[in-house]
């Protein structure tokens, strides 16, 4: 998977996919699999925006329950299916545990109830699952148990709780990035940097999509028959921008942090928000929005908070008053937690769209729950153009086969022969020497069916010389890698969405440095480059980059 502009722009695709967020890249590697020839760009990296800013849960639909919404449920748990057998190295059985309170929605009788259902309707959740990543049934668990998992917890008529699982991303940037390289295995090609900037029709049908390379700033002509436009919350502005009619979309920006805090036990815990809420589409009112507590790499990630946003899209960014919001709500929802801002270490912050039969009169956020699919070319718009608004990170497979079979009903050219699932099985390395038995752990759980693609790159010398930096580990090879197969461009590419080393709070200025400097080694950066990528790095901290920014770590070795 390389940048070359040139041999994009000689060529005629079947489809082209704008946005390489997790509905783009399932949707590449679904249509690369039925056999089209398909591009899939983004004007940023690879996951690069919201989806990348989540609680990484991979959620089984649950909450659908209240809504007696049994077809949305299935699909939520089908797409999770898809996503966990699809990198299981990536992902990871959650035990998701509520407090049950109470005689009403909430109480112990009704959620185990529910918990019955889940576990029911989920009956073939771990079909073709492999082993180490099964999800388990839900249970109920007793009031001791409760709070030994999140001790000093005190609600009025606390019974116990009731425990489901769902799964969860370890890496759902990389989880992003395979759907790509698995696509690419089957033909796809894939760049990143591409802005595109208007779609080009002629006698009503798609021809093609101008584009302008964010590395090097030309501009060119790609040729294609069919348009995806899966842009996330970019997909109505390059509708207005090619003249195109845009359906009239409100977004909320989503905040989320991430904290250097564990929570004692081993579940990822929702709590009741202070604040009212009515979700409208509910048949079973809940009346208040849950915050989750989201163990992750030692710390815990807790969400989100919901506001109207009509800014602009590129200038998003999370403020103090975002993180003092948040922390507000936790310390009214779980003050024996004594959580404080210097714990807050990392930030998320995304767009989503909003209701469009719900108008928020009150205030109150409430989220679209259902992707919108668009076919211009039945509404009189140019036909070969579909756009996807989408919704939640999950459900990306189901909406990506749908997209598939809708091209394949209304596309009979000649395809490429159809790759049989391709894309899930192990890439063809045949005649690459053996991993050493010191790393096969380590890359395998990393890169899965592309670790020996990596170890190409280690060199064959004394093994205490393959690292650039131990505590956090990272190979020379590693980075490479990243720069030669997988694009990366900028430091940022490598620190959250190659390796996710700063996922949980920012690495030292030392590993920085280190990883800065070998990437300059690999594209001709100066001093003056190093330092900018540097600081883009904290950048991405925002407001939380000062206390972000800690000492070097104690035995901290980097070459």
């Amino acid at each position: 998977m390389q940048r070359d502009l040139s041999a994009l722009s000689s060529q005629i695709f079947d489809v082209i996919v704008i946005g390489a967020g997790i509905y783009g890249a399932t949707i590449t590697c679904s249509l690369a699999e039925a056999g089209f020839r398909v591009l899939v760009i983004d004007k940023g990296d690879f996951c690069s925006a919201t989806s990348a800013n989540s609680l990484k849960i991979l959620h089984g639909g649950l909450r659908y329950l209240q809504h007696a919404d049994i077809k949305r449920m299935r699909e939520t748990i089908v797409s999770r299916r898809e996503l966990m057998r699809f990198s299981p190295h990536l992902v990871a059985p959650l035990a998701c545990l509520i407090p049950t309170a109470g005689h009403g929605f909430r109480s112990w009788p009704v959620m185990a109830i529910a918990s019955v259902f889940n576990n029911l309707i989920s009956a073939d959740r771990n079909q073709q699952m492999h082993a180490a990543i099964k999800i388990p049934a839900g249970h109920i668990v007793t009031g001791d148990e409760l709070l030994r998992a999140i001790p000093g917890y005190a609600q009025e008529g606390l019974s116990g709780g009731v425990v489901w699982h769902d799964g969860l991303a370890l890496n759902s940037e990389r989880l992003v990035l395979e759907h790509i390289l698995a696509a690419c295995d089957c033909g796809a090609s894939a760049c990143n940097y591409l802005q595109a900037d208007t779609i080009v029709t002629a006698g009503n049908r798609v021809a093609g999509i101008q584009v302008t390379d964010q590395v090097g700033g030309e501009a060119c002509l790609l040729q294609t028959r069919w348009i995806v436009n899966a842009a996330g919350p970019w997909f109505d502005d390059l509708l207005n921008r090619s003249g195109i009619a845009a359906p009239p979309t409100r977004w909320a920006k989503a905040v989320n942090i991430v904290v250097s805090k564990p929570l004692h036990g081993p579940y990822a815990v929702g709590l009741e928000g202070q604040a009212g809420y009515e979700d409208k589409d509910a048949l079973v009112k809940r009346g208040k929005r849950f915050f989750f507590f989201v163990p992750w790499r030692g710390g815990t990630m807790i969400g989100t908070t919901y506001h109207a946003y009509t800014g602009d899209k590129d200038s998003l960014a999370v403020t103090p008053h975002d993180l003092d919001e948040i922390l507000a709500e936790v310390t009214g929802i779980y003050p024996a937690w004594r959580l404080a801002r210097q714990d807050i270490t990392m930030v998320h912050g995304g767009l989503l769209p909003m209701s469009d039969t719900h108008a928020s009169d009150d205030g109150k956020v409430q989220l679209a729950k259902d992707s919108l699919l668009i076919d211009h070319g039945r509404q009189g718009g140019p036909k070969g153009l579909l756009s996807l608004r989408s919704i939640k990170y999950t459900t990306a497979p189901v909406e990506a086969k749908k997209i598939t079979a809708l091209i394949q009903k209304q596309d009979h050219r000649q395809k490429l022969p159809a790759q049989a699932n391709l894309a899930q099985q192990p890439a063809n390395d045949s005649g690459d020497r053996a991993i050493a038995p010191s790393l096969r752990e380590y890359l395998t759980g990393r890169y899965g069916r592309w670790a020996s693609r990596v170890w190409r790159y280690v060199d064959g010398g004394k093994p205490e010389h393959w690292w650039l930096c131990r505590e956090p580990d990272l190979l020379h090879a590693e980075l490479v890698y990243f720069v030669r197969e997988e694009s990366a461009q900028t430091l940022a590419d490598v620190v959250f969405r190659r390796t996710g080393l700063g996922t949980l709070q920012c690495p030292t200025a030392k590993v920085l440095d280190c990883m800065a400097r070998a990437m300059a080694a690999l594209l001709g950066w100066n001093e003056e480059r190093i330092d900018h990528e540097i600081q883009r790095v904290y950048a991405a901290y925002g407001p939380v980059v000062q206390q972000a920014v800690h000492p070097e770590q104690e035995g901290l070795r980097c070459r």
